[in-house]
């Protein structure tokens, strides 16, 4: 299966005129990074709404504020992540040609099988913790999968898992002949720190389902 690839967060603007089903941009770690994602993991957290492209830095800094520490806050790096997580959200919002995308932020994970998100198109990044595992095309059994079987089933080489590496950006075909992913059992076993955006249509119906108390599949 072939990967749209680059080092440029830029450069992924041009995913949605590729066939990819995965588009990566490859970035370093930050060294400063590590020990303020050991602080911030040491409670559970969850943050979610609505990021407009023109004001997502303020929007971001917004919806944390009441959430993260303000130890945290006033640690240098806490700037050098909004600023990223901003940066990251403003690509998208071309990727979706859409002024404003549904922003998800959070400690815990809970996708235990493999699966494809109904949705024509996805970005995560993992800032900490284990990334994002997937199945490239010719390593998945797709009837089982449609068949409702489990992961035994549907990896037909084990050998052929891929995960996604801490602070890189990926974004992934959803719908029928999307990208099949799971939380890897390191991430359901311990915290991460993951970012997940999407398009607004998804996300209002997923703000409406939490409003009402009513599960969504992701």
């Amino acid at each position: 299966m072939s990967i749209f690839r680059t080092y440029n967060l830029e450069a992924l603007k041009d995913f949605n005129h590729q066939s990819y089903l995965l588009g990566i941009v490859k970035r370093t770690v930050p060294p400063d990074s590590v020990a303020f994602f050991e602080k911030l993991m040491s409670t559970k957290f969850k943050i979610f709404g609505n990021i407009s492209k023109d004001s997502a830095l303020n929007e971001i800094r917004d919806l944390l504020d009441d959430v993260i520490a303000d130890e945290l806050q006033s640690e240098p790096f806490y700037q050098d992540w909004l600023h990223d997580m901003a940066e990251v959200c403003k690509v998208f919002c071309d990727l979706e040609n859409s002024d404003a995308i549904g922003f998800w932020l959070g400690s815990e994970r809970g996708c235990r099988r493999y699966h494809i998100d109904f949705v024509p198109q996805r970005l995560l990044v993992t800032y900490a913790g284990k990334g994002t595992e997937w199945l490239p095309a010719e390593a998945a059994d797709r009837e089982a999968f449609a068949r409702g079987k489990p992961n035994e089933n549907i990896v037909k080489d084990w050998s052929a898992l891929q995960f996604m590496n801490p602070w890189d950006v990926a974004v992934f075909r959803g719908g029928k002949n999307g990208l099949l992913h799971r939380t890897p059992d390191d991430a359901l076993n311990r915290p991460s720190v993951l970012m997940r955006l999407d398009h607004l249509s998804f996300w209002d119906d997923f703000i409406a389902h939490k409003l009402q108390n009513e599960p969504i599949y992701q």
